[in-house]
């Protein structure tokens, strides 16, 4: 992973500290963005703990205090809005690759994991793009699916196929992002306002959707 903005760093530190059920850095960047450029609106209410709940669903996050808890949905939400900005400035979407640190070989691995989460929450949306009949578009969608069943090995390839893939995967990755960004834009104008970052409150609206007061929903300990 290349040099991380301040509050990614804490926010990696988070994780790591969190149960091995919790998404480590890479995948949930791969997760928030599949949540930002998915055809459907999703709110944090059916996404956000799905970042500690594991492949179970029964994964529960630790944190020493109710502020720690505050900070952490705090920094998803301003990471959120940061692939968001960054999505609406074409060519600068950068993914959050892991890093083999003995061959310098970027792991793409994880973030699709993470991408393909989010698809799995709302399929009928992308099931749309494929209807399109936008080609580019449908290479995209095809292009992570191939990586998706090569990751979780239902898909086998020649040697040189593989190596393919692993050289060519890291570039194409952030150009298939933005191409399914640009159709949400154009094809999904009713689409509402995707969520934006505020610092929460004690008294304030809880961050994951739930319409409660912060302090007796995810602020409680």
């Amino acid at each position: 992973m290349d040099s991380l903005p301040p509050y990614l760093e804490e926010l990696d530190k988070l994780l790591l500290e969190m149960p091995d059920d919790t998404m480590l850095l890479s995948q949930m960047d791969g997760f928030l963005t599949g949540i930002i450029v998915s055809p459907d609106m999703i709110m944090p209410k059916k996404w956000l703990k799905i970042i500690w709940a594991g492949e179970d669903g029964e994964g529960a996050p630790e944190f020493g205090d109710a502020a720690t808890l505050k900070r952490f949905i705090d920094l998803v939400m301003l990471h959120y809005n940061q692939i968001l900005g960054s999505l609406n400035r074409p060519g600068d979407f950068a993914p959050v690759f892991e890093m083999d640190t003995r061959s310098d070989e970027t792991l793409w691995e994880l973030w699709i994991e993470g991408f393909a989460q989010a698809m799995e929450l709302s399929p009928e949306g992308w099931r749309r793009i494929s209807a399109s009949g936008d080609p580019a578009c449908k290479d995209a969608l095809a292009g992570i699916a191939t990586l998706k069943d090569f990751y979780e090995g239902e898909l086998k390839l020649a040697k040189a196929e593989e190596d393919r893939w692993d050289r060519e995967a890291p570039d194409l990755i952030p150009i298939w992002v933005e191409l399914l960004h640009a159709w949400r834009l154009v094809n999904e104008c009713r689409r509402p306002t995707p969520v934006r970052y505020t610092k929460v409150g004690r008294n304030d609206p809880c961050s994951c959707g739930s319409g409660k007061k912060y302090k007796k929903c995810c602020g409680l300990n």
